[in-house]
């Protein structure tokens, strides 16, 4: 009975694996460890910026700490949790989160000349109007010379020098909650796109199938292909021409490429369109609009331009019926008549 009570523990004692140490704060942060290549652009830059904040962290740990230092051991027992992540498997939101972390704890770990100039770069950021959360959208700018007048004395005063580190670490935190806010809205657009596209594409083939099914022609084919494949090239031209001349900020490149990956479905659909109103001879498009290469034009210039496409649809969805009778409503309303202006009163001539 011994023996069996015995048996599991001794099993459980081979079998056990010990956890590993956790590493120390020194090689989590050690730069070896943040290395890594990427191929993402957007990856990569966040990376970079890790690793900028990384080494600044290293830099300050090394200073001897002065009066005013914040820097307790609770604070570096944060901050190592902080830094024990797998570098390996960090993505570009993982990748922004820690960086935003790291960011905030520096004005912790920094001493009272770190926290002066940190004070004075915001007095520099709050001139661009541009910059995300400048220092007076939360405080007053009085607040901030009087913070950093308190470093200019010979002993600064340290309930202002917690008041300093605790209003960056604030402002730290307001400008990464806005990074974040910008890439959800970016990867919910994404979302709805990409459930978006198989059901236009469902939807364009259902078209095509109707079109080829009432017609009735044998060539109907060939002007279906030339339409929604001229309306995918101008559609696809587009995106191309925006990115290149007008796409500058990462934001605005990240918003965009789920929409270019739905571009050519959307220049397609037009291009039926497109077809569908020549044929119906709805409205006038000029030119040779019934050779093939006048539809593909047309097709090409509604996948193109969007003001041009949403104007045919507008005309289209104005005109009123045939033999409806319907009056314009300027020719409805009576013209104005002036009225003749009344005589002036003469004077007798004189005899």
């Amino acid at each position: 009975m011994a023996h069996a009570v015995g048996a599991p523990s001794i099993w459980a004692r081979l079998t056990r694996q010990e956890e590993a140490p956790q590493p120390t704060l020194d090689e989590l942060l050690s730069a070896a460890r943040w290395r890594r290549n990427v191929r993402n652009p957007e990856l990569k830059k966040a990376l970079g910026y890790v690793q900028a904040t990384v080494g600044e962290i290293r830099r300050l740990l090394a200073l001897p700490p002065d009066e005013l230092t914040l820097c307790t051991p609770e604070v570096k027992v944060r901050l190592r949790d902080i830094l024990d992540q797998p570098v390996a498997s960090l993505r570009i939101d993982s990748t922004w989160e820690l960086y935003s972390e790291l960011k905030g704890m520096l004005p912790a770990l920094g001493n009272a000349d770190y926290v002066a100039s940190q004070l004075d770069h915001e007095a520099e950021r709050g001139k661009d109007a541009l910059r995300w959360h400048a220092w007076t959208r939360h405080f007053s700018a009085e607040e901030l010379q009087r913070l950093r007048d308190n470093y200019e004395l010979p002993e600064p005063n340290p309930r202002l020098h917690r008041q300093a580190a605790t209003k960056l670490s604030f402002l730290y935190a307001r400008r990464a909650e806005a990074g974040r806010e910008r890439r959800a809205k970016a990867a919910q657009k994404c979302r709805y796109l990409n459930v978006l596209a198989p059901v236009l594409l469902a939807l364009q083939a259902g078209l095509v199938l109707a079109i080829n099914e009432v017609a009735g022609e044998t060539g109907i084919w060939k002007q279906i292909i030339v339409a929604g494949t001229a309306g995918a090239l101008g559609a696809t031209l587009a995106g191309t021409m925006k990115i290149r001349d007008d796409l500058r900020e990462l934001d605005d490149l990240r918003s965009f490429w789920p929409a270019m990956r739905v571009q050519p479905l959307v220049g397609a659909t037009a291009g039926l369109i497109v077809l569908l109103v020549i044929e119906t001879g709805t409205l006038d498009v000029g030119g040779d609009s019934g050779s093939w290469a006048g539809r593909a034009l047309v097709a090409f210039a509604a996948g193109f331009s969007e003001p041009f496409f949403l104007g045919l649809v507008q005309k289209v969805a104005v005109i009123p019926d045939k033999g409806s009778g319907d009056i314009p409503k300027k020719a409805q309303e009576p013209e104005e008549v002036e009225e003749p202006e009344a005589p002036r009163p003469t004077l007798p001539e004189r005899a």
